[in-house]
């Protein structure tokens, strides 16, 4: 009698405002505390000989990280036990992306956002509650565009039947979002990833995101001959089907384009990047005899000797991946990594950027180990 009076006055803290799910195996709801206006989510699943030990994991992997804003709540009652999350509104990628709307990099971009929120809300929780974040219905942007997760938990995970895995969800979702891509000849580079994904062959999120990131950055650096090649490939379909005055139009803007590009425009400024995870393609740019320019009416800078003899990533120093946090500064980062932001500028440098600027949250960094920064910051 007090365990079941200890039940029905924990589920009385809830008050139910409307069900999303309802089957044998889960019932999801959106609730609220008496006197509160803040939504929740509310996951029921029955207890069962696999989802106790389902339930054995969410608590262990809950009672462990704190830091988990969008946990509330978890707990028993009776036959069932209950997820208790907070409740996003907003469009999901599902509604937003069905037709495959925007340019590659804005849907890469948001992609590469998107893995990045699930791997880290939904690191050492059960691979079924991976996979249900995977979900374009579970991943929701808000009107500033910022990724967030709707802890639905998906019944077909709890049937022992179908099961998940969690780079067959990764795959289906990056599927989902670059379809168009993925059948285009030119995006190599995207598919390969694809591929790789679908195979299992990443470790983790971190190296996935950091490959996309590298494949995105090279739409920005590929000249125009690239460039019109794979819009003809993305758009010939259409392309037969506009009328011969309109290919006559097109072709007169190309061709004013390409006249305006060869007399005062300026050169692509680099070529696609030749590695991506294990597999390569292309053909790098050599960067010796490059040309520096210095504007004449400012002072020179002075050289900062100290990180000149710093090899590259691949070459002497052992380094770990960070992944920026929002708010983050070279100073902050330093300060937490290395205990002093007097690392920064070396920092920035090992990763081939500047402090001048600070990075962008999501972007995943290369830290160089504390002891072996330290000694080339001597010599």
């Amino acid at each position: 009698m007090a365990e079941e009076r200890q039940t029905n006055t924990q589920t009385a803290l809830y008050q139910t405002l409307g069900t999303l799910t309802d089957t044998l195996y889960l019932t999801a709801q959106v609730v609220s505390r008496p006197g509160e206006k803040e939504l929740l989510l509310s996951n029921r699943v029955p207890h069962g000989e696999e989802t106790r030990a389902f339930f054995s994991q969410l608590y262990a992997a809950f009672t462990r990280r704190e830091e988990r804003s969008d946990f509330v709540d978890l707990f028993s009652a009776g036959q069932d036990f209950y997820a208790i999350f907070r409740y996003y509104e907003g469009r999901s990628l599902a509604e937003s992306f069905r037709d495959c709307p925007g340019n590659t990099e804005k849907r890469l971009t948001i992609l590469i956002r998107a893995l990045f929120r699930v791997h880290t809300g939904g690191t050492d929780l059960p691979e079924s509650v991976q996979c249900a974040l995977l979900q374009p219905e579970n991943i929701l942007l808000d009107q500033e565009e910022n990724v967030r997760l709707l802890y639905q938990f998906h019944p077909e995970f709890f049937t022992g039947n179908v099961g998940c895995s969690r780079w067959k969800e990764t795959a289906a979702l990056m599927e989902f979002m670059l379809r168009r891509e993925l059948k285009n000849p030119y995006h190599k580079a995207l598919r390969d990833i694809y591929k790789m994904c679908q195979a299992g062959l990443y470790d983790s999120l971190p190296p996935l995101i950091r490959d996309l990131e590298k494949a995105r950055d090279s739409f920005g650096q590929s000249g125009f001959i690239p460039k019109a090649k794979a819009f003809f490939q993305e758009n010939k379909k259409r392309l037969a089907q506009v009328s011969w005055l309109g290919i006559v139009v097109l072709f007169l803007c190309l061709v004013v384009y390409l006249i305006t590009s060869l007399t005062g425009g300026e050169k692509a400024a680099g070529e696609p990047i030749t590695q991506i995870g294990l597999v390569s393609y292309g053909e790098g740019q050599e960067e010796e005899g490059s040309i520096q320019l210095q504007d004449p009416t400012r002072p020179p800078e002075e050289e900062e000797v100290a990180f000149a003899s710093l090899p590259q990533p691949e070459e002497l120093l052992t380094s770990e991946d960070y992944i920026v946090e929002p708010g983050d500064t070279w100073d902050s980062i330093c300060e937490s990594y290395y205990g002093a932001a007097g690392y920064a500028p070396a920092a920035a440098s090992y990763n081939g950027l500047d402090t001048g600027r600070e990075p962008q949250a999501g972007t995943v960094l290369r830290l160089p180990m504390k002891d072996q920064l330290a000694q080339y910051l001597e010599d």
